[in-house]
């Protein structure tokens, strides 16, 4: 598979080929890229968890 397939692809498709495709080695660098990229949040009490899982929960219902 080409850079410009993986590109193509969702994360979801991508993590399921990384899956399948253990041996992938580019495909499992833009993975790590893509998620590298992802905000990051860090929690601290049980609270700032759930409101955490809360607003994730709530982002994905509107979509």
């Amino acid at each position: 598979m080409t850079d410009s397939n993986y590109q193509a692809m969702t994360d979801e498709e991508l993590q399921d080929w990384v899956r399948y495709h253990p041996k992938d080695v580019e495909a499992f660098h833009i993975l790590m890229d893509r998620l590298e990229q992802r905000p990051k949040v860090f929690c601290s009490t049980d609270e700032e968890i759930e409101a955490e899982l809360q607003k994730r929960i709530n982002q994905s219902r509107s979509q």
